[in-house]
């Protein structure tokens, strides 16, 4: 055995207590330190003919590397949308990489035990209907693209194809959003349908809702034609959404296809203060989780649920075989319902965080962080520095200095201020044509000091732009 191997296995115990301590250092570090820290790009450094070992490479990487982190998972990080990794989630994804499991999902194997349990676990937290099934992928980029390529083998077979025979001859079905996030692009792209396939069918003056007026509109040219609609609960760029009861009742008259991009806003469904904005919800085809948005898990983490009456596409889609010849049944392995055949045990790190925080901790947590939003919109507002996008419907907005037709230029500069200034970090952004930041307050661990800290910060690097 290679030397440097042979040590590391007799040390595995005090390499895994130098870890703790790097967890030490790396909270105070996100404490104290700039959320997102600019970085001096290095020469590229090459890992030598001998090695240096475990111990020796950590600390290699905190002495030269550790100043560049993120610190994203922190409570004062409010750029695009991102949580936090929980300590039950951290202590989750630890064991996760300790086992080292691979996670195929037979129903003969303890992995696939805890996987249900975490999905039927994420469906009571969220209110979601009995018959939606989940699998769990890497992001709600491979999520989405799972549930519209369902929805892809629901338009062929509508056409009368056979799946098993490509998407070659099939007619494209038409896909209608009011405002689409990118990775969907990039879903319809990988499938084979094409970036161009979507129409935005239109919204509401100054809101990023749909207008479903218009909606219907569309739905009345496509005639009998196969229809995906992808409705949003709650976009990142403003924290809008889409009227989904009124989306859902058109479902019932088109017959489209109906997925519900929940990435950024299903969590608001654990609160029944806020459930009643996502009524609707229940009716839809396929359903995007985003675990490591406001479900405060690690990277990376998703879920796609899809509705049990169509889980045979899912698996004709996915099935790990040369030749798919049988039908899916409850006893198919999760290895083919996903993008993945060698599956990390992700749910292991979600079966922990919801175990440990229950319905209650959740629910705490999402009306924390909405009311810690609104407040964080009334500073900023108050300020007369900026001027907040209105509605702020649950933990996120976009808002823009509060003077005459701000630029592109001048909002990219704000955001490079805000950064080097250091105390958090907001990203541009875009709504009905103006320039803007954007914020969401998806951490588990946000507090009311935090948010004025960042309010006061934001509105003095602001007042230089005015």
């Amino acid at each position: 055995m290679n030397e440097r191997m042979k040590q590391d296995r007799e040390n595995q115990l005090q390499i895994l207590k130098k870890v703790e301590a790097e967890a030490e250092r790396f909270f105070e570090q996100r404490n104290t330190g700039k959320a997102l820290p600019f970085w001096d790009r290095r020469p590229l450094r090459s890992i030598g003919e001998q090695g240096i070992g475990a111990e020796a490479a950590m600390d290699l990487f905190v002495k030269e590397y550790g100043e560049g982190l993120a610190l994203n998972s922190g409570p004062r990080f409010f750029g695009y949308v991102i949580g936090g990794v929980t300590p039950a989630a951290l202590a989750g994804d630890w064991l996760t990489s300790l086992y080292d499991q691979n996670a195929f999902g037979e129903m003969d194997c303890m992995d696939r035990q805890i996987e249900d349990e975490a999905i039927e676990g994420l469906k009571d937290l969220l209110g979601l209907r009995a018959d939606f099934t989940g699998s769990f992928t890497s992001g709600a980029t491979m999520a989405t693209t799972n549930a519209l390529a369902c929805a892809r083998e629901w338009a062929a077979m509508k056409q009368g194809k056979n799946p098993n025979d490509g998407i070659y001859g099939l007619e494209r079905p038409i896909v209608l959003s009011a405002f689409a996030h990118a990775s969907i692009y990039k879903g319809l792209s990988l499938l084979g349908l094409g970036r161009n396939s979507i129409i935005e069918y239109g919204k509401l003056p100054n809101r990023d809702r749909g207008d479903v007026a218009k909606l219907e509109e569309q739905l009345k040219l496509a005639s009998d034609k196969p229809v995906i609609v992808i409705a949003n609960m709650g976009t990142a760029n403003s924290g809008d959404m889409d009227d989904l009861r009124a989306t859902a009742d058109l479902k019932k008259k088109y017959g489209f296809w109906l997925h519900v991009d929940g990435a950024v806003g299903a969590m608001a469904m654990a609160s029944p203060k806020y459930r009643g904005l996502f009524d609707g919800a229940e009716e839809a085809d396929s359903f995007t989780i985003d675990g490591h948005k406001w479900v405060n898990m690690n990277y990376d983490c998703a879920i796609a649920m899809i509705r049990k009456e169509h889980r045979e596409l899912q698996y004709r889609t996915y099935a790990q075989s040369t030749d798919v010849q049988d039908h899916w049944t409850e006893n198919t392995a999760i290895e083919h319902l996903g993008n993945e055949g060698s599956r990390r045990f992700r749910a292991l790190a979600v079966w922990m965080n919801l175990m440990a925080y229950g319905k209650e901790g959740f629910r705490e947590m999402v009306e924390r962080d909405c009311e810690l939003a609104q407040k964080f919109a009334k500073l900023l507002s108050e300020s007369g520095v900026y001027r907040v996008h209105e509605p702020v419907m649950i933990n996120g907005f976009a808002f823009t200095l509060n003077k005459e037709n701000v630029t592109d230029e001048e909002i990219h500069a704000l955001e490079r201020a805000i950064r080097a200034e250091g105390t958090t970090y907001l990203n541009p952004s875009g709504v009905c044509g103006v320039p803007h930041l954007r914020c969401s307050l998806s951490n588990w661990s946000i507090e009311e000091a935090d948010v004025e800290k960042v309010a006061a910060a934001v509105i003095a690097v602001g007042k230089e732009f005015l």
